[in-house]
């Protein structure tokens, strides 16, 4: 169960069977899944649960720092397993695809606001809104503007490329 079961035991908490599952599913495929995602696919094996015993767990696995809980843009909250490395994420505002970038960007600004105001950055989370390219150019090559309209597209309609070459999209 990869660091987490030492890190449950060590924290004194069980490693129940519901506990398990939800972690499995939340790290099985490195996906941005909402609570009610994650009920339904741990409900494939066991029936049982409910959606009351899914958030308390991803609390805990918040509170451990096993998980991040995360807001792209909606009201809607996502979580994932807490990246290693730290990653951030850009989000584009048009056809919803969310692709990552690392952490490394933002050392100019943690250097600047150690400089300015004397403050050692120890971690952040930041979510970049834009458009993406696809989004961001007319085929004339144009820039265009966000639509208004627009709703997230699910994780299989859009690909964003990210930091190394490597696609991700995230609903």
């Amino acid at each position: 169960m990869h660091h987490a079961r030492e890190t449950l035991r060590r924290a004194g908490y069980r490693l129940t069977p519901q506990r398990t599952s939800i972690w499995e599913v939340v790290r099985r495929d490195g996906r941005h899944l909402t609570a009610e995602q994650v009920v339904a696919e741990v409900k494939e094996t066991l029936p049982e649960v409910n959606l009351s015993t899914v958030y308390r767990t991803l609390e805990l696995l918040v509170g451990l720092g096993l998980v991040y809980e995360t807001r792209l843009g909606t009201a809607t909250t996502y979580y994932e397993v807490a990246p290693e490395p730290v990653h951030h994420h850009f989000v584009c505002e048009a056809c919803g695809a969310v692709g990552h970038f690392s952490d490394e960007l933002l050392g100019p600004l943690y250097a600047e606001l150690d400089r300015l105001e004397g403050f050692a950055t120890e971690r952040a989370k930041a979510t970049v809104f834009g458009l993406c390219r696809a989004c961001g150019k007319d085929p004339t090559g144009a820039s265009i503007r966000r639509r208004d309209d627009a709703q997230p597209v699910k994780e299989e309609e859009v690909a964003v490329p990210s930091e190394g070459g490597g696609r991700h999209a995230h609903p």
